[in-house]
Parts: C-alpha cells; structure tokens; sequence
C-alpha cells in the first residue's frame, strides 16, 4: 500500500505508539485543527455533510494555485476525538493530487492500531469522512 507521504509518515507515527500516546497525539491534532475560514461559515450549505459520524461533520474542498487539493471541516470543539481523527485525514492529504487522494484505501488505517484509543463507531465516522473527502476532491479536482 503506497500513502502520500505525509500520510504515511503519520500511520508511522500511530503505529509505533502506546494507547495512552494515540489519545494524546488525537488530542494534540484536535488542538491544532484550524478552524473553519470564514468564507465557508457563511456557505454552510455549500459544504457536504457527513452522515457516517454521530457528530456533525461538514466538508469542502478546493484546488489550491499548485493543482493540490485542500480539505477544510467543520467539526465542534466539543469533540476532541472527531476532530482528532478529521484532523489526521487534513494533515496527511491537504495538498495531494486527486490520483493520490483517491489512492488512498478505506483500511490505510489498521497498522495505526487505532481501535486500541478510540470505538469502533468513531472508526466508521473516520471512513465515512475519508469517503467524503474522495468526493469532494473528484468535484474540485
């Protein structure tokens, strides 16, 4: 399986840690998540929702001047764990070409070990919104 490699490097990262260092590197990304640019707050409708998380999740995505693909998500600060997550999807493909977005399989997840820090239900709203994402960038892209 071949990642972009900001992605990769952050599969890595999971791989290797204690389920104590998961929940607090998923805290550290929630932290870091930029909020939503103020263009998009007002074009909320504009944003494609996403079903697969009980919390609510929105996305859009846009080209930027390179020809990479940018994600941006609203998701509230009262959930650290979604944000978290949405935040690894962020960092790892913001940037990315849409070959290399839509490269990216469902399961790229599992050496993470991710079930060990966060439910099974918190993982199906991660898939759901890497989905999401994939449409979105097939729109823009």
């Amino acid at each position: 399986m071949t990642l972009p490699a900001k992605l990769q490097e952050i599969v890595d990262d999971f791989a290797s840690m204690s389920r104590e260092e998961k929940l607090e590197t998923l805290i550290a990304y929630a932290e870091d998540m930029p909020d939503l640019p103020e263009r998009f707050k007002t074009e909320r409708e504009k944003m494609e929702p996403v079903p697969e998380c009980m919390t609510p999740v929105f996305l859009i995505a846009e080209k930027n001047a390179d020809g990479g693909i940018l994600f941006y998500l609203d998701i509230p600060k009262q959930s650290p764990t979604v944000r978290g997550l949405a935040s690894i999807l962020t960092n790892g493909l913001n940037g990315c070409t849409l070959e290399e977005i839509l490269s990216v399989p469902a399961d790229f997840y599992m050496p993470m070990n991710l079930q060990e820090a966060v439910s099974q239900q918190r993982l199906n709203g991660f898939i759901g919104v890497l989905a999401h994402m994939k449409q979105a960038a097939v729109k823009v892209g």
